[in-house]
């Protein structure tokens, strides 16, 4: 079945939001923060609208599309490591639009805190910049009260009841957002406050071109995957060369010497990367306490 990729604007989603994005430009031209905020449910089409808000950044800048390849994608960024990497690799770049999906970043206690604090750290720093970072979440209510204070969320667009010919959106300024989370802190069930809210404006978008989707699937997967690999090896209390070293406060040199030495192997290998099990961690340090710590050993 024929899918449409475009209206008759040229545009894959309505152009008020269009004439919107272009704000956003003119602000951060005007050296001024700006942040655009995509959330909503699962399955909902949150990454395909990114790509195509960012698809549109670039083009008013003369740029192609957004880079989809596997292993080079510095537009779009999957998780906070990446896009701290991301947002340099665009100024020296000269790329206006960054994307940032948090893909699993709230996985741990205390997650939530640390990202607000790479988040304000990140405009504080990188502001000068000028690049229109979009952000995607499940619920933008998980973002601190001090962002807004600071004016730096710009839009909201809340997506949901998305079907198979489009995806559909509400969108919301920086004041509107305000009195959603101020309605979110009193509802037991936190989604109903985007219905109390009249929203600037509505609109659909559809589907990114097949060969797009299909890059961006297997972006989003590998994204998953590194997730689930990551989960797996907190949940079994792997360590690396590098953690013992540090546990040890001993060289990554004398690690991988006394381990030869006392014929520690591996327990799995990810990706490369060699894990060894806690019990590591309990036999090197009764090497140290046995006397085991020499200067042949150490250098």
């Amino acid at each position: 079945m024929y899918k449409r990729e475009l209206y008759s604007s040229g545009l894959p989603f309505d152009k008020t939001l269009g004439e919107n994005l272009k704000d956003l430009v003119a602000r951060v031209k005007g050296n001024k923060a700006a942040l655009l905020i995509v959330d909503g449910g699962v399955g909902e089409g949150k990454t395909t609208l990114k790509v195509e808000a960012a698809d549109f950044i670039n083009k008013l800048y003369d740029l192609p599309e957004i880079t989809l390849k596997t292993k080079e994608h510095p537009q779009l960024c999957l998780g906070g490591k990446e896009f701290l990497k991301g947002l340099r690799n665009c100024y020296e770049k000269d790329l206006p639009v960054i994307i940032y999906d948090e893909a699993g970043d709230f996985n741990r206690r205390g997650s939530l805190t640390r990202f607000n604090a790479m988040i304000n750290r990140c405009f504080e720093t990188f502001r000068g910049f000028k690049i229109i970072v979009i952000l995607g979440l499940p619920s933008f209510h998980v973002l601190d009260n001090d962002l807004f204070d600071k004016n730096i969320p710009r839009l909201l667009v809340h997506l949901s009841d998305r079907n198979e010919k489009y995806g559909m959106f509400r969108a919301y300024s920086l004041y509107r957002m305000m009195y959603i989370k101020q309605k979110m802190g009193k509802l037991v069930v936190k989604p109903f406050a985007y219905d109390l809210v009249e929203p600037n404006f509505r609109g659909h978008f559809l589907d990114l071109p097949m060969a797009r989707s299909k890059a961006l699937d297997k972006i989003s997967t590998e994204g998953k995957l590194n997730v689930l690999r990551e989960s797996e090896i907190k949940a079994e209390g792997l360590v690396t060369y590098t953690d013992l070293a540090n546990k040890l406060s001993r060289s990554y040199i004398w690690i991988r010497k006394t381990m030869v030495r006392l014929k520690i192997k591996e327990t799995r290998i990810i990706k490369k990367v060699k894990y060894f099990n806690q019990e590591t961690a309990n036999r090197l340090t009764e090497f140290l306490e046995e006397g085991g710590l020499t200067k042949e050993n150490e250098e």
